[in-house]
């Protein structure tokens, strides 16, 4: 009796697991609460990265880590619970990385911006003066976003302040603004004529929070 009772506990105990880790594998970080917590975070991290600059740059880690696994992994067809657990592996392992070396910390969080914010350009940079087929532009853009992280994380060696407050700011700034614009959609008050607002104006927004929080950081004030 008690054999039976104690194997239905874990039956049920292991079927819980599966299921948080199924619902955790595909989860998809939406809706109007989490674009609000991820703007705040987002804000701390442009006005107040070099005060906690470990800090941030681990949370990137973990967050470019577990995202972007996917990449290197989906052509195994592995099940929703072991995706989880090599998502959860690859972000602990990128977030150590960036917690404990600087410049491994840099490199990550300059790539991920390269790659997010300015893939597009560099592809137009390419089309315009390289002859090179579209179909090179995401490797272009891969090895031109790695050369730029590396050589900004070499620079945090030379001039630790300025680059870690350049790098927290311009990554803060611009996720943050990010972040609204795609809680536009889904705000619960209409605000979708923002959605009309173009392109260029949503660029400045960010190069002007960023701006705002290298000021309020004091990136040229000595340690």
């Amino acid at each position: 009796m008690l054999a039976s009772g104690a194997s239905s506990a874990t039956d049920t105990t292991i079927s819980l697991m599966q299921s948080f880790t199924s619902q955790m594998a595909n989860i998809k970080f939406e809706g109007v609460l989490m674009y609000v917590i991820l703007m705040l975070v987002a804000g701390f991290i442009c006005m107040e990265g070099y005060g906690i600059y470990r800090a941030a740059l681990g949370v990137i880690g973990f967050a470019v880590g577990y995202s972007h696994v996917h990449a290197f992994v989906e052509g195994f067809e592995l099940n929703d619970q072991t995706m989880f657990l090599v998502q959860v592996i690859a972000g602990l392992i990128c977030a150590a990385l960036a917690w404990t070396v600087l410049k491994i910390g840099i490199f990550i969080a300059v790539y991920h911006f390269v790659q997010a914010n300015l893939s597009a350009i560099l592809a137009a940079m390419l089309a315009e003066r390289l002859n090179i087929p579209e179909i090179a532009y995401p490797l272009f853009s891969a090895v031109a976003g790695a050369g730029i992280a590396a050589f900004i994380a070499h620079l945090s060696t030379k001039a630790e302040r300025i680059v870690v407050v350049s790098v927290t700011a311009a990554l803060g700034g611009f996720a943050a603004v990010g972040f609204f614009v795609k809680m536009i959609p889904i705000f619960p008050v209409d605000i979708t004529f923002l959605e009309k607002v173009p392109e260029i104006v949503w660029t400045g927004a960010k190069i002007f929070l960023s701006a705002a929080g290298f000021m309020v950081q004091g990136a040229i004030k000595e340690k």
